[in-house]
């Protein structure tokens, strides 16, 4: 397996590992829930895309007035199936919503996307615009044998926002969910974009991106770009395009026909044929020429009968399995070539 596919392989692993997907907000993340939170004095949570929390700031309580409404009115279940409608309407429209809940209370949900992949929610609420217990809950409450003056106490203890500031705490709410899409997503933000310039080398190796373009192709900074393929490739950015490089050339050398070295440096490259034997071998463990050599020798299995014309006379090469064998380290044998033999001159 070459170094491509072997990268990918192990950041796919590492999701599979996960069950799901996971993301994992890093210090900066979570400073800027805590911060909004401070300020504000609302609850603010990062869901993960299957609505379960993550993060919290401040590490806040759910509001206490809603637990009331559930205990004394309502029942959890009211509450829980007005959130999963919301969150998946955000979802569904893909930009931020607000709205009053049933309890009177206000609510933001901006669903976090990256490459159009949801990757979770972040919400802010419950906070309240004014002063007054909403009519039709202090008739339930009546109805139902409830404390008006308890709820009305339990409402007033819920953060207020006045109404004039609610646009701008929400514009607010809207550009903290960006920063924390470009610069707090750890785990799953650092794969693809990983994932994403690997891609981009591994396509055009004779002129690969250097680390500033890298960098510019992802959004994030050169620091950020090799912290994060040393963290998930055990290796720097410099040392994966070199790895990445060797393997095309391998593969050039082994399946090309009538390739030369000095060619595939060419190819990649490498105005020093010299330079790139050197580095080939480092990392491949042979020389390129040797490569070359083996790749010859070591043929498919290929039909009974190629053809050819020589001097007039039809000749069907016939392709004996003359194989070479070699036992590995268990004992067993195996194949390693199979090479062609005898011209038959046919009449024609």
């Amino acid at each position: 397996m070459d170094f491509y596919a072997a990268s990918c392989k192990a950041i796919s692993m590492e999701r599979k590992a996960a069950g799901k997907l996971e993301v994992l907000l890093n210090e900066h993340a979570q400073a800027a829930l805590d911060n909004f939170s401070a300020c504000f004095g609302v609850r603010i949570a990062y869901f993960r895309p299957d609505q379960t929390e993550l993060q919290v700031g401040l590490k806040k309580s759910r509001c206490g007035y809603c637990a009331h409404l559930q205990e004394k009115l309502h029942g959890r279940r009211r509450c829980l199936q007005n959130d999963r409608q919301k969150l998946d309407e955000a979802f569904r429209h893909r930009v931020m919503i607000h709205y009053t809940c049933h309890g009177g209370l206000m609510e933001a949900i901006c669903p976090v996307l990256l490459q159009q992949t949801l990757i979770g929610y972040v919400m802010v609420g419950q906070f309240r615009t004014g002063d007054v217990l909403p009519a039709h809950l202090r008739r339930e409450a009546r109805l139902k044998g409830g404390s008006v003056l308890q709820l009305q106490k339990a409402y007033q203890a819920v953060p207020k926002i006045p109404p004039g500031k609610v646009p701008a705490m929400l514009g607010l709410f809207s550009l903290l969910v960006k920063a924390i899409v470009s610069e707090g997503i750890a785990a799953v933000h650092g794969d693809l974009m990983v994932e994403r310039i690997l891609h981009e080398i591994r396509s055009r190796p004779e002129d690969p991106p250097t680390l500033a373009q890298a960098a510019r192709l992802v959004g994030r900074s050169h620091s950020a770009v090799s912290h994060l393929f040393k963290a998930k490739l055990g290796r720097s950015f410099k040392s994966c395009i070199v790895d990445l490089r060797m393997d095309r050339a391998e593969e050039l050398l082994r399946h090309e026909p009538g390739v030369t070295v000095k060619e595939v440096a060419g190819r990649l490259g490498f105005v020093d044929e010299f330079y790139f034997s050197r580095i080939f071998r480092q990392r491949k463990g042979l020389p390129p020429s040797k490569c070359l050599a083996l790749a010859s020798s070591l043929n498919p299995l290929p039909s009974l009968f190629d053809r050819d014309f020589r001097h007039g006379v039809m000749l069907a090469v016939k392709r004996e399995e003359v194989a070479a064998v070699k036992q590995d380290g268990s004992g067993k044998q195996r194949i390693i070539g199979i090479r062609a033999m005898t011209g038959i001159p046919l009449a024609i």
